[in-house]
């Protein structure tokens, strides 16, 4: 079988969520948005002129910033944050961490994506997070989107012509994560390959 016809939208989701699944795997969903959005970097015209820069160390006391992914204006104002949570609902918490990490700037859009299955722990704190987001937007109107990884991934997927690029980008992503960081295991590229292997990709 050619990677042709194995290569698609949901092969690739089931490739990403059984890599997701490995202990200690919380900077793989972090890559998996980067990759995409080094893709995107060049397809969209809504970044046009913008920079995504390099992905930062994730351990909480290292890190510094306003998310995991950041895209800044050519005049080095934040324009758009990713913050990736992994097996984590996301909560009004996580929303009020957002706002007092971005209350002396002006960002205008930020996502929190997560791998948590049902994105939020209970159908109360959707609703309230719902809420908050309506007034966060006509307040300081910015733009704060919360939603599946796998969901955005799917979306994303969709505008790629060339789904076999995306695997390139973000296996070349992993292995130099694990030569520049602790995070990305040894067991976490040999089991990335041995996905490759079983569906027949590598």
């Amino acid at each position: 079988m050619s990677k042709k016809n194995i290569l698609n939208i949901q092969t690739i989701l089931e490739m990403l969520e059984e890599h997701f699944s490995l202990k200690m795997s919380s900077r793989l969903p972090v890559i998996a948005i980067y990759s995409i959005y080094e893709l995107r970097m060049e397809r969209s015209a809504r970044y046009k002129n913008r920079i995504l820069l390099p992905l930062q160390v994730h351990t909480a006391s290292d890190k510094h910033g306003f998310g995991d992914i950041e895209i800044y204006k050519s005049d080095g104002q934040p324009f758009e944050i990713i913050e990736i949570k992994h097996n984590k609902p996301i909560d009004r918490f996580i929303i009020f961490d957002i706002l007092k990490k971005t209350e002396q700037v002006n960002i205008n859009r930020y996502y929190v994506l997560t791998t948590y299955k049902n994105g939020f722990e209970t159908p109360e704190e959707e609703q309230f997070v719902k809420n908050l987001i309506h007034k966060i937007h006509k307040d300081c109107e910015m733009d704060l989107i919360v939603n599946g990884i796998i969901t955005t991934l799917k979306y994303y997927l969709r505008s790629l012509d060339d789904y076999d690029t995306f695997i390139k980008i973000y296996t070349k992503n992993l292995i130099y994560d694990s030569d520049n960081s602790t995070e990305v295991k040894a067991y976490h590229i040999e089991k990335w390959l041995d996905i490759l292997k079983k569906y027949e990709i590598a």
